[in-house]
């Protein structure tokens, strides 16, 4: 399950819809991620009838989100009435683990909207400032003394 809702966020997050209802793992690092390709903090959570995942369309255009499995992987694919002009981009800047009495996965993740035409960014959005609490072995982690 969480698979499935963190897909659904991840496919969100580059659409022109708007999350209005997300729930994280909040201030929480379980599990070690090298090699991560998304970033730290854009997961969520859905517990039914406690926590939700909402979202909500403010253009004029008609979405579709197409999931579905093979032997091995689950897919996702967010199909639109129109193209977009832009590209979306999430990435994380200043990601960091510190010592402060324990250690604290820190970080940015951004979400930036790149115009198709001309490759410019139009609009950069915080999405979420990562502090979590490190719950697994950071003998290999390199980290700074907070």
């Amino acid at each position: 399950m969480c698979q499935f809702t963190n897909l659904i966020h991840w496919m969100i997050l580059h659409s022109e819809l708007d999350v209005i209802e997300h729930h994280h793992h909040d201030r929480i690092d379980m599990f070690p991620d090298f090699g991560r390709k998304v970033p730290f903090g854009t997961g969520t959570s859905i517990m039914y009838n406690y926590l939700g995942y909402r979202v909500k369309n403010n253009t004029d255009k008609t979405f579709q989100l197409i999931i579905y499995t093979d032997d091995e992987y689950l897919y996702g694919e967010v199909r639109a009435s129109a193209l977009s002009d832009y590209k979306i981009h999430i990435g994380v800047e200043d990601e960091h683990f510190v010592r402060i009495g324990v250690v604290y996965r820190k970080g940015k993740v951004y979400a930036r909207r790149i115009d198709k035409r001309t490759g410019d960014e139009v609009e950069r959005t915080l999405i979420r400032s990562n502090h979590a609490k490190v719950l697994y072995d950071t003998s290999n982690l390199t980290v700074r003394e907070g």
